[in-house]
């Protein structure tokens, strides 16, 4: 089989050797779970205890509660259902915005469909919230607003100070959730700069084991349990804890912060080349998201007359691997809501390709991909009937 030429990132990274080796025993001779009173129960409490101290100190979060997940969606919901639990709905309302991920945008449908207000903010054409609808907004009653730091598709990089500031000031009160899962890897990620209530993330997207994620939450806890079973670690994620995928996100997290400024410097040189070499070398392409103000690993172009499903395709027979959007949506092939939010055409929403860089990305393979690419759009369009 041909080398696989991995730029999608954003749906999943493999778990590095380096986090599969901190894993690795508490798979083997360290299986237990933490139980007090027992040798083998206690030393596997330590890792654990162990495991939330690094991740602690990596985002500067010393003094917040870390609460392990089953992933970054299970985050999200954790967070919002577990505000929003015991609220009524002429009570409380609820801040998004239009091109938030599906799991914090679906949950917050389902609080409107049980009577809450619940308001999704407009963006730009480069994907900034609108701060005039987010000021018209938010009011006494916002219980919570929930923001993606850096888009799952178009790689915008919100302005978050701004809207940090406008929240705080119209009402101290309202809970702040930022969702940091596909930040992490490119952004400085300071809890107590950010000063938000909640922090979300999932370990595969950070090159750690799939299946484990986390909230990083703010003392006191301002969420109540959504989940209710045998209480092990937290009240907020009962049952048997996942010991080997908190190691291995502990040690991925730390990898991610300590190599963050190295990561971002080769991301951008590959982000460069590849974004001059598409448009020097294919017309009608526009990219998607802001070309400065945009995550350094993330590249989003949509083609004229050709559909991104059928790119996609093409280039997997290459086997070349990019997505055409949404990393938890690309399946569905109705127009991607995020390019319609930014302004895209129906044509040119569902002409889109999402490059995402990562660690064993090389410039030869940019050079590779292009060259695919190149005359599979020339043969899409040749055949396309949209004109």
């Amino acid at each position: 089989m041909d080398k696989i030429i991995y730029l999608d990132n954003y749906r999943t990274t493999k778990t590095s050797d380096y986090v599969i080796k901190k894993m690795k025993p508490y798979m083997e001779e360290n299986f237990y779970l933490s139980v007090s009173f027992t040798h083998m129960g206690t030393d596997i409490a330590e890792a654990i205890d162990e495991s939330t101290e690094r991740i602690k100190k990596a985002f500067n979060a010393l003094d917040a509660e870390i609460i392990y997940t089953g992933s970054g969606t299970q985050a999200n919901n954790m967070v919002i259902q577990g505000v929003m639990r015991d609220e009524q709905p002429e009570e409380a309302s609820m801040i998004t915005s239009v091109i938030d991920h599906p799991s914090i945008n679906n949950v917050f449908d389902f609080y409107r469909k049980k009577g809450f207000q619940v308001r999704k903010i407009k963006v730009d054409e480069y994907g900034f919230w609108r701060t005039d609808q987010l000021k018209e907004a938010i009011n006494e009653k916002t219980k919570l607003v929930s923001i993606t730091l850096v888009n799952h598709t178009i790689g915008t990089i919100q302005k978050y100070g701004e809207l940090k500031k406008i929240i705080r000031e119209a009402n101290p009160k309202t809970l702040i959730h930022l969702d940091i899962t596909t930040a992490v890897m490119t952004q400085k990620i300071d809890f107590k700069e950010l000063d938000a209530d909640f922090l979300t993330l999932s370990g595969h997207k950070i090159y750690g084991p799939k299946g484990i994620g986390l909230i990083v939450a703010k003392k006191p806890v301002k969420m109540k349990p959504v989940l209710f079973g045998t209480v092990v670690t937290s009240p907020y994620s009962p049952g048997a804890d996942n010991v080997p995928g908190i190691v291995g996100l502990s040690y991925a997290v730390e990898d991610a912060v300590n190599k963050r400024e190295a990561h971002n410097a080769k991301m951008k040189e590959l982000q460069k080349y590849l974004m001059q070499q598409i448009e020097e070398k294919i017309d009608k392409v526009e990219l998607n998201g802001p070309v400065d103000e945009r995550a350094t690993d993330n590249i989003n172009y949509s083609f004229r007359h050709i559909e991104g499903e059928s790119i996609m395709m093409f280039l997997d027979f290459d086997s070349i691997v990019v997505a055409t959007g949404s990393a938890c949506a690309s399946s569905d092939l109705k127009v991607n809501y995020i390019l319609s939010a930014i302004g895209r055409d129906h044509e040119m929403a569902h002409g889109s390709l999402r490059i995402t860089l990562g660690r064993d990305t090389t410039k030869e393979d940019l050079d590779v991909f292009i060259e695919a690419l190149i005359p599979i759009v020339e043969r899409l369009r040749a055949q396309s009937t949209i004109k």
